[in-house]
């Protein structure tokens, strides 16, 4: 290999040259979009949490079996799957947008064999050559590409993260309205019971003749009302386990949770901290300011272009055949290609730079803007269910009072059956309604854990 020491000598000399003059880099010096950051959130709740956004914020509800989901969902999840090969693919990218830094080196070689018809002999030759090639990047061309790339690779990297928080979000949300789900039926089921007792009395009294035909009737239009609101509540609880089964890359045929209520499941008091935070810990305001990093380096790609490019080439064709390694060519070489007219195409490549780096400030403004609206409104959220629960949680005990003292003055006949309809109705409707506000405060607390950013830290 000696015979290719000399001409690679001179195009490694040639190269650190060029590689000291490629100092230029036409990439705008980046600036984050100026956003109006609030001093503090002004939900009602804001000040009064207590329990830190952890990475795994989940284990804050105090569930095992939610842990337990969880910890499947994030090893399974197909979409969580799918957005680690985007991340594959964009190192892949920047790997191969990188070569351009390097120079290129390739080989050939080839052999033959030829005898000729009157058989005086045979002809060999073999030979080979080494060529290696590099473009100086004077104007930064390839390193804004590479920078562009490498910021492309963050943003994959980001909005990773920010998948894995949906996934994360939906596994909490679902599994809480499958215990909500069980808890609204065991309250159906429950009134049920109570509701054939109500009729077994009022047939009673209707065959003594202390009840009419239309009390029978009335009791019997409860009932089956109530037994129809069953089916609809077994079909939602179906649903949503094949959904939790699908969120976890399970078939949903057969799946199931364990927990039975939710009234085991801790409601946490959440601390907010600093709106400032938000600009470092949400994946998706870091995946919106990576993209316009890219589109910033994009500028300085466009602007590269307009400028003349050099490029140096070094080969060597060797017989090996004439002499162990005899030399037949040596070449050094650079060429300049400079770009005179393109009917306006390397303008409008740097106008769309420009154009689309524009445009990424304002979607990376926009979605921090959208950032602070999501924990306000997840703030005020915790606050108004957390309120309304309280009230129903009072009106089912005093409407499961007025149903007994009703049918107990149904039963010493001091009033008349229509208010024992009255407080079945009520006390049904008040237990349900409670069941689905506490749903609505788990469901406020993970969208708060989520529009923090999930305990996520770079």
């Amino acid at each position: 290999m000696h015979t290719f020491r000399r001409p690679l000598a001179t195009f490694t000399a040639l190269l650190m040259l060029s590689t000291a003059l490629g100092a230029c880099s036409m990439v705008p010096d980046y600036e984050r979009p100026k956003t109006a950051v609030p001093a503090a959130f002004s939900g009602p709740t804001a000040k009064s949490g207590q329990v830190e956004v952890s990475a795994e914020w989940w284990s804050s509800f105090n569930d095992p079996e939610l842990q337990s989901l969880m910890a499947a969902a994030l090893g399974s999840n197909l979409d969580i799957i799918a957005a680690l090969h985007r991340v594959e693919q964009a190192q892949g990218q920047l790997r191969s947008t990188n070569s351009s830094l390097y120079p290129t080196v390739d080989a050939s070689g080839n052999a033959s064999r030829s005898t000729s018809s009157d058989k005086s002999g045979a002809t060999k030759t073999a030979s080979g050559s080494l060529n290696v090639s590099y473009t100086v990047d004077l104007w930064g061309l390839y390193r804004a590409q590479s920078e562009s790339a490498e910021a492309n690779l963050r943003s994959s990297v980001f909005s990773q993260q920010a998948a894995i928080l949906v996934v994360q979000s939906s596994v909490a949300t679902t599994y809480f309205s499958i215990l909500n789900l069980k808890d609204r039926l065991a309250i159906a089921r429950d009134s049920l019971a109570a509701a054939r007792e109500t009729l077994t009395l009022v047939e009673s009294r209707f065959q003594y003749g202390t009840a009419s035909a239309l009390d029978v009737s009335q009791q019997r239009t409860t009932l089956a009302t109530i037994e129809a609101s069953i089916p609809s509540l077994e079909a939602d609880l179906a649903s949503n386990l094949h959904a939790l089964a699908i969120l976890l890359g399970k078939a949903p045929e057969g799946f199931d949770v364990k927990t039975a209520t939710a009234d085991a499941v801790a409601l946490p008091a959440i601390a907010v901290g600093q709106p400032s935070n938000l600009l470092e810990r949400r994946p998706d305001i870091r995946e919106a300011e990576a993209n316009l990093q890219s589109a910033n380096a994009d500028i300085g790609a466009a602007r590269a272009a307009f400028f003349p490019s050099i490029s140096l080439s070094a080969g060597k064709s060797v017989d090996w055949l004439a002499g162990y390694g005899t030399t037949n060519g040596t070449s050094l070489a650079a060429s300049l290609l400079a770009p005179i007219f393109s009917a306006g195409e390397l303008e409008g490549n740097l106008q769309t730079a420009k154009a689309r780096n524009a445009e990424l400030a304002a979607t990376y403004q926009k979605t921090v803007l959208t950032a602070f609206g999501e924990v306000e409104d997840a703030l005020s959220d915790a606050d108004a269910f957390s309120r309304r629960q309280s009230s129903l949680a009072v009106a089912a005990v005093e409407a499961r009072r007025s149903y007994d003292l009703s049918e107990a003055s149904y039963k010493s006949g001091a009033t008349d059956f229509l208010s024992v309809l009255d407080a079945q109705r009520a006390w049904l409707s008040a237990r349900d309604s409670e069941a689905q506000a506490r749903l609505n405060q788990y469901t406020s607390a993970v969208n708060l854990f989520i529009a923090l950013g999930g305990g996520w830290k770079s």
